[in-house]
């Protein structure tokens, strides 16, 4: 692997020889792309892309692809920053932005880590145990794989903290598991699009953005909405507050707070200088969006296969084994009869008046409510046979164990910032191994994800906004930047792209935070008030802070001036 110095030699010789010359240079090239890739495609990602391909058919493919490239643009903004400032994200904030934003993002950073890689252990180690060895799927057997899981995570990241050779064999080791990833998704669909009854056009439309998913039920809920009758109404208000959501959670979530704040320590890490800012851009967009975008649609298009599956078998879960089902379908026979008569009636009358409701309305109810990863194997392995579900099963192992990697490591990198202490050794180390033990929670709460996941979620996700605007103004703000403020068309775009990134995944972020209540209590509101006042406390006092030291130097050059003539 080149060293900083050798890339940027590389760099500026590229560039006499055109963009031709440069692309190919680069393509040659390593850089913090696949971190991100491996972080990106998460479990979270692929539960995602599922609901998606579930809830809006080939509507769906689209939304991924898109949150994700809004994000690129902050994360190029980042990058500029960084590199033309030779400083951390976190030492920028809190030395000459706000210090209330530089520490609430590092420690949202530190939550967002631990809120990503609590449930990527839980998952990869359930997904193995009941798809590729159903022998092991038992308390021991569950345990034996979460031991193995944790050893090789572990392992892997105390390789990377080596020089020469072993380190190299990590960056392989990140881009095989991602590549793997990638490929998968590819062969599961090339498999299956034989199967499907989406035509290309279909297909070709929902690549294309389409806002009509924020404001109607999705065309593929149309036929089974025709047959609702009076209960409609319910039914579209139902469909629509799943779908707003779950594109909201999709555009606010697809870039957490702790790779926007991780990204300049894996720059910096690299010794990477002013010159690699073309560089690290071309470098964002090959490996780290081009990747997310494939798998992320492949997976939406599979879940479509599902969906037309499912639908055309007009099967549905038993009620009682699906409490969510069940509580949905309650809502909707209170809703016609009114709740306090639906409260009023015995558990056995309440279960009469579900079964005498239409297959078409309990069948609804299931899709509305979404399906687990296993019933959504279940469904494409009726279609594609036992090799689909051992390919997508080995998919799940890769993506939960390149995720916890990433993540321990970058937990490092986020901890010896925050402590300023040195990259490497102790600190590192304790950063990276506490977040493997944070990894092992779910396994071992088995009741565990919402009451940890939800609150720390929004906390995270309050200071989004707050933090992708300061990013737009910092890329602009001349006492920072100086004259590497963006200019000439690519800064135009790059200007663009921040401000439209602030627009939609800043607001989309907004929306859920101010929606959020506890009870009857609108936390989300409180939280978002709390934060804007002690930004704008933390603003004037280090506004104050600058104009206090810039008196006090003219009273140091006064004063020698004064002590010259004498």
């Amino acid at each position: 692997m080149p060293t900083a110095s050798q890339e940027a030699d590389i760099i500026e010789s590229s560039r006499k020889g055109g963009m031709a010359k440069s692309f190919f240079a680069y393509a040659k090239m390593d850089g913090p792309g696949w971190w991100i890739s491996g972080a990106s495609l998460s479990a979270g990602t692929l539960m995602g892309s599922i609901g998606l391909g579930l809830r809006l058919g080939p509507d769906a493919l689209w939304i991924q692809a898109a949150a994700m490239l809004l994000g690129l643009f902050s994360l190029f903004a980042v990058s500029h920053i960084t590199l033309n400032c030779q400083q951390s994200l976190f030492a920028i904030l809190k030395n000459d932005w706000n210090k209330s934003l530089a520490m609430w993002l590092a420690i949202s950073a530190m939550i967002t880590s631990f809120t990503w890689c609590m449930p990527q252990f839980r998952f990869g180690v359930e997904i193995t145990v009941s798809t590729l060895i159903p022998a092991l799927d038992n308390k021991g057997g569950k345990a034996l794989t979460a031991f193995i899981l944790l050893s090789i995570t572990i392992g892997l990241s105390l390789l990377y903290e080596k020089q020469g050779p072993r380190s190299a064999v990590f960056y392989w080791i990140l881009k095989l598991l991602v590549l793997f990833v990638v490929i998968s998704s590819l062969a599961s669909v090339i498999l299956l699009i034989s199967q499907a009854k989406v035509s290309y056009n279909e297909l070709f439309s929902g690549l294309v953005p389409s806002y009509s998913v924020l404001s109607e039920p999705a065309p593929c809920f149309i036929p089974l909405l025709e047959k609702m009758g009076n209960m409609g109404p319910f039914w579209v208000n139902e469909i629509m507050n799943k779908q707003r959501e779950l594109v909201l959670v999709c555009f606010s979530s697809t870039l957490g707070v702790n790779l926007l704040f991780a990204l300049p320590l894996l720059l910096l890490n690299r010794n990477w200088r002013r010159v690699h800012v073309g560089f690290a851009k071309f470098n964002l967009f090959t490996t780290a969006f081009i990747p997310f975008a494939i798998t992320t649609t492949c997976l939406s298009l599979l879940s479509v296969i599902a969906f037309q599956q499912e639908y055309a078998a007009g099967t549905y879960d038993e009620i009682h084994n699906n409490s969510d089902v069940q509580d949905l379908l309650n809502r909707r026979i209170a809703s016609d009869i009114g709740l306090e008569n639906f409260q009023a009636l015995a558990p056995f009358q309440q279960g009469e008046k579900i079964q005498s409701l239409t297959a078409e309305e309990k069948q609804l109810a299931t899709l509305v409510v979404g399906r687990s990863f296993n019933q959504w194997i279940h469904s494409l392995t009726q279609v594609g046979g036992d090799s689909l579900m051992y390919l997508l099963g080995c998919m799940v192992f890769v993506i939960s164990l390149s995720t916890i990697v990433v993540l321990m490591i970058i937990n490092g990198h986020l901890l010896c910032e925050i402590l300023g202490k040195p990259h490497k050794g102790a600190a590192f180390q304790s950063g990276s191994l506490l977040l493997a033990l944070a990894s092992i929670g779910p396994f071992v709460w088995s009741g565990q994800n919402n009451w940890i996941s939800d609150p720390t979620y929004f906390v995270s996700l309050a200071i989004l906004p707050f933090a992708l605007l300061s990013f737009f103004l910092l890329l602009n703000n001349s006492d920072i930047m100086g004259r590497e403020r963006p200019r000439g068309i690519a800064g135009g775009l790059l200007n663009v792209g921040t401000l439209a990134s602030f627009l939609f995944i800043g607001s989309s972020a907004l929306y859920l935070v101010w929606n959020q209540s506890w009870k009857e209590y609108p936390i989300g509101k409180a939280l978002l008030v709390i934060i804007g006042i002690l930004l704008l406390i933390s603003h004037f006092s280090l506004r104050n802070e600058k104009l206090s030291r810039r008196i006090s130097g003219l009273e140091t050059k006064i004063k020698q001036i004064t002590t010259q003539k004498k």
